[in-house]
């Protein structure tokens, strides 16, 4: 049986209400993260969201150091400000580079930033995302000068990782999403 105008129209402003909160729910979840780690009090105690868990790439030495979601307290409130910012945007980039060509580009830090700077199979090319750099060898850096490591999970999710104010990877100060 066929749907009235009226009913159609129902169904879509339910699932328009529903999904605008689900979307307020994230982007309330991941203010409270930021919030928290910057210092202020969320309005309301939260644990990290799902979407800032992070897998390890496997380690060949024998013991596997820990990897924070959140940077860690050394770092002042504007160092990790500057962080958070240059991973949304680099997340943002690659949100635009998958949405254009249908997934991520894959390979080295160098290969990848090649792929974002044209060298690709529609010649897209993006700008540096604020917050980072590039290195003489080509590399997207974070806001340290050290290039990112950047772990591919699927063909649109990437793991992110910075090796910290200590520019060292796979270590306490390293900060991955």
């Amino acid at each position: 049986m066929a749907m009235t105008k009226p009913k159609y129209l129902f169904v879509a402003i339910i699932a328009s209400a529903l999904m605008l909160i689900w979307l307020g729910g994230l982007v309330s979840q991941r203010k409270a993260v930021r919030d928290q780690t910057i210092g202020k009090t969320p309005s309301s105690p939260q644990s990290a969201p799902a979407a800032l868990e992070t897998t390890e790439p496997a380690i060949s030495s024998q013991a596997k150091p820990s990897s924070p979601a959140l940077p860690p307290p050394s770092l002042t409130a504007e160092e990790r400000q500057k962080l958070f910012d240059a991973i949304d945007n680099l997340e943002f980039m690659f949100r635009g580079f998958a949405n254009a060509l249908g997934g991520n580009p894959v390979g080295t830090n160098a290969e990848i930033t090649a792929a974002l700077q044209g060298d690709n199979v529609n010649q897209l090319k993006l700008e540096t995302p604020v917050g980072s750099s590039i290195n003489r060898n080509g590399e997207l850096c974070d806001p340290w000068g050290t290039p990112w490591f950047f772990h591919q999970l699927s063909a649109t999710k990437m793991e992110i990782r910075s090796a910290g104010a200590d520019r060292v990877l796979y270590n306490e100060d390293d900060f991955v999403r």
